[in-house]
């Protein structure tokens, strides 16, 4: 089987100590949170950071909360054959004057777009979820792709780029909270898309 291989993106990941992070301030709230990297055969894609406590593993859609223990429950039958890295538009933390954490606003999602790039670029995923309308929306518009639909079903669309295939889904914030009962369709159609498209195109270069 063929991987792709990257050591040390936190030392490479250049963008999120720039002045382009910078401008934004998100920063001062809570420094970028980074995923530990070795392979990437599939990426998960959320909006922007939680906060963390202090004492605890500041990982993008961390398994400690509830949405990144669903795609923990996702991954978990899989991780034998694909490798997985998790990231966020927004690195950093947006938070409103009182402290309560917010939606990351357009202009902090542009800013902070270059350190995505850099992390496709780097690690040049084979699949790419784009967890929930407002993130499909915001990147595959970068791509020039202005309509996005997500099906009521999980017969979720994929978008090949430049040998990447981006895959719209519903948040998993979403089906726990509204469609909770569909909880094991959404789990197994993700996981059929993970082996259509990550783990027969790596047999293919066996």
């Amino acid at each position: 089987m063929t991987v792709k291989f990257s050591q040390g993106l936190k030392q490479k990941m250049k963008p999120c100590k720039s002045k382009i992070c910078k401008a934004c301030g998100l920063y001062l709230n809570q420094l970028p949170v980074l995923d530990y990297v070795q392979n990437s055969n599939i990426f998960w894609v959320g909006l922007s950071a939680v906060q963390f406590d202090e004492g605890i593993e500041q990982l993008p859609l961390s398994p400690t909360t509830r949405s990144g223990a669903l795609i923990d429950c996702i991954e978990s039958k899989l991780k034998d054959d694909i490798s997985f890295y998790k990231t966020n538009i927004v690195k950093c933390l947006p938070l409103k004057d009182d402290g309560k954490i917010r939606y990351p606003l357009e202009h902090e999602m542009e800013k902070c777009f270059p350190n995505f790039e850099f992390e496709l670029n780097t690690l040049n995923p084979s699949v790419v979820f784009l967890l929930g309308k407002q993130v499909s929306t915001f990147v595959m518009k970068r791509f020039g792709i202005k309509e996005i639909a997500l099906s009521e079903n999980f017969e979720y669309n994929t978008i090949e780029i430049d040998g990447t295939f981006f895959v719209p889904i519903h948040h998993p914030s979403y089906i726990l909270v509204y469609k909770r009962k569909l909880l094991n369709s959404y789990i197994k159609n993700i996981q059929g898309i993970c082996r259509k498209l990550a783990i027969s195109q790596f047999q293919c270069f066996e």
